[in-house]
């Protein structure tokens, strides 16, 4: 896995935690050239679409959802926090250090 860019530290917007944070995709790089993307996005909505959260909020989205997945049916913070398993990751998250 590569490394993620942090920011400074900041609250994540999923689990509220004062970390370093990362930026989120909404939709992936991955599916940025894919046409089914490109005729609903722009390119720079499509750059610039996403959140800024903490770096095991990140991983849990990532071990939890396929970039497929995320692209097509989680791309809002509402959904993704709709999907149960993340939202069970969330909780745990808040109670970590």
């Amino acid at each position: 896995m590569t490394s993620l860019a942090q920011t400074p530290s900041a609250v994540c917007e999923l689990c509220g935690r004062d970390k370093p944070l990362t930026f989120h995709h909404l939709i992936p790089r991955a599916m940025h050239r894919k046409p089914r993307f490109r005729k609903h996005y722009d390119k720079q909505e499509l750059r610039t679409r996403g959140i800024d959260i903490c770096g095991l909020c990140h991983r849990g989205i990532h071990d939890l959802l396929s970039e497929k997945e995320l692209a097509a049916e989680y791309n809002t913070t509402e959904l993704l926090l709709a999907h149960e398993g993340l939202r069970r990751h969330i909780g745990w998250v808040r109670k970590q250090k």
